[in-house]
């Protein structure tokens, strides 16, 4: 299993496109690459930074829009706005292409505890299965993530989608955190995703009198090695990428080592 770097962990340290370098420095060849703002999604920044990322010596598994900037929409009973968001995440797929990438990562529609009506797996699966078409197009397939305000917040969501949406081109990605923040086990979700489950996220945490707070893996209660073994009995054969919020660390060699920990718990 290739363990990588998330651009995602270099948020707001550096420019998107200065990231290339320093991913390489770290010792990642495979990165996931997170594009942050419409700016990012047009075709000459996806040029410039292929470029880097070539220079750099990497390859990009899977990149990952901010995607709360439209991908609601996508769902949008309104025409207009499926239109609108319609043409942003072509812009994407065209710079995941330009970068080499195999997957997109969906977070879709916030559940905001069950507010958000017309979501029925009913109505959405149909839109899954043409946006999965649409994305193959450009070579790239959807692997939907979990995140504890979407509608993969609990491990039966996975199942259900793929079920409704009748997509050969529609994986998942696994969020450690997101798992713990939904109040579910990883391994549920890491169950019900099976072997469409084709990308992983990395990071820690702790819990105080319920709480949730990130750490750098090493840092936190997470055990990796239970991960591993995991992993090993699911025949995973997927990626994964070390994904952790920018503030949680102060020097580089923090970092560093935060990463070789997670290469030597998960190696195999």
């Amino acid at each position: 299993m290739q363990i990588g770097i998330s651009t995602a962990s270099l948020f707001n340290r550096c420019d998107l496109e200065d990231t290339p370098p320093l991913l390489a420095s770290y010792g990642a060849t495979v990165c996931e690459v997170f594009l942050n703002t419409f700016c990012e999604y047009e075709e000459a920044f996806a040029v410039l930074l292929s470029g880097r990322i070539r220079q750099a010596g990497l390859k990009v598994y899977s990149v990952h829009p901010m995607g709360t900037q439209f991908e609601p929409q996508l769902f949008s009973l309104y025409h207009r706005q499926r239109e609108d968001a319609l043409a942003i995440f072509e812009k994407v797929l065209r710079a995941g292409q330009r970068l080499g990438a195999r997957y997109y990562v969906m977070h879709g529609p916030a559940s905001l505890g069950g507010a958000v009506k017309n979501m029925q797996l009913s109505r959405i699966g149909p839109i899954v299965n043409a946006l999965c078409a649409f994305a193959a197009r450009y070579g790239i397939n959807l692997a939907w993530e979990n995140v504890s305000w979407g509608l993969f917040h609990h491990p039966s969501f996975g199942p259900a989608l793929y079920e409704a949406a009748k997509s050969e081109h529609l994986f998942f990605t696994l969020d450690i955190k997101q798992a713990a923040r939904s109040g579910h086990s990883p391994y549920a979700y890491l169950d019900a995703m099976g072997d469409r489950m084709v990308n992983l996220h990395l990071c820690d945490y702790t819990r105080h009198n319920n709480r949730l707070t990130p750490a750098l893996p090493g840092k936190g209660r997470f055990d990796f090695g239970r991960l591993r073994e995991a992993l090993i009995k699911h025949r995973y054969t997927g990626s994964a990428f070390f994904e952790v919020y920018s503030d949680l660390y102060d020097t580089d060699e923090e970092f560093q080592a935060s990463y070789d920990f997670v290469k030597t718990q998960l190696s195999f």
